[in-house]
């Protein structure tokens, strides 16, 4: 089965099982769809940086991009999230120039929850709306990075958050008959290695501090790695084959059961790291630019 047929059979699954889920589930089904477009890839800013650092990959990074490519695809995600809503959707505030597209664009890939919630305030969105739509609006932008950067991953990437694009793990996985821990972000799909007894939203490594829950309803091979240091928690998979970089946000619904056990104990999924410093900018139009060099 090809990946794209897979995600819609998982993408039906869920559907069928949660209706509830459905608004979300079509956001993200878009949102698969996108990553697979050709053209984000040309956006993928140079590394420059010739080896690891303390940094992810996507910090520091100028992402150029053509303005009416990221107002198609913003366009696109506000149309589906306002679909049946009764007030007035997101989308005609970009058609009315009250909500600047690149700056959402930004703020989403470089995760920045202030900049998102000052961008909420122009648009009077006081339910957090754009912070729910921004992990979609960045996924094709970050799914793109992942893969155009597969062979600059460090390996021995020491920190919790992704060493692509710095999001937190939204879950682990204990791969294969070696038992390997790897972490997975879901908003690039980025997959590292990690130890095992280790904290990776605050480092600890006492074995007293750190400890796991099953929930009565989750199946055998999933449970719930919990720090009581930092009261953080992280769901993880028993896997033979790492999760299909696309699967990852799938999966991290299909696993919902794990984290309503976890709130019930009383822990949370970490706050936003620190945003990216990243720059995005408007590359001008192929025609403009020929002209220019012509004059």
């Amino acid at each position: 089965m090809s990946p794209e047929a897979s995600s819609r059979a998982l993408l039906t699954v869920l559907s069928a099982e949660h209706a509830e889920w459905r608004p979300l589930l079509a956001l993200i089904e878009e949102a698969l769809q996108e990553i697979e477009r050709p053209a984000w890839a040309h956006s993928v800013p140079a590394l420059e940086r010739s080896g690891p650092g303390p940094e992810p990959l996507l910090s520091g990074a100028v992402i150029k991009v053509a303005p009416r490519s990221i107002e198609r695809w913003i366009r696109r995600v506000m149309a589906i999230a306002a679909a049946g809503a009764r007030e007035e959707p997101f989308i005609a505030a970009v058609t009315a120039g009250r909500l600047d597209t690149l700056a959402l664009f930004e703020a989403a890939v470089s995760q920045d929850v202030d900049r998102l919630d000052d961008l909420a305030q122009v648009v009077r969105d006081t339910r957090g709306v754009l912070r729910i739509l921004a992990p979609i609006i960045a996924m094709p932008m970050l799914h793109a990075c992942r893969r155009a950067w597969a062979d600059r991953v460090p390996t021995g990437w020491a920190s919790g958050d992704c060493p692509v694009c710095g999001g937190w793990p939204s879950l682990a996985e204990i791969r294969g008959l070696d038992g390997s821990r790897h972490l997975r972000c879901g908003g690039c799909g980025g997959d590292w290695r990690t130890e095992w007894l280790l904290c990776p939203f605050c480092g600890e490594r006492d074995h007293g501090n750190l400890g796991s829950l099953v929930s009565p309803e989750s199946l055998e091979r999933q449970k719930i790695e919990v720090c009581d240091g930092c009261r953080g928690y992280l769901k993880t998979l028993t896997t033979l084959v790492p999760i299909p970089p696309a699967h990852v946000v799938l999966q991290d619904l299909a696993t919902l059961v794990l984290d309503v056990a976890a709130l019930e104990k009383g822990y949370r999924r970490p706050s936003a790291r620190r945003p990216l410093a990243i720059n995005v900018v408007a590359q001008p139009r192929r025609l403009r630019a020929l002209l220019r060099l012509r004059s």
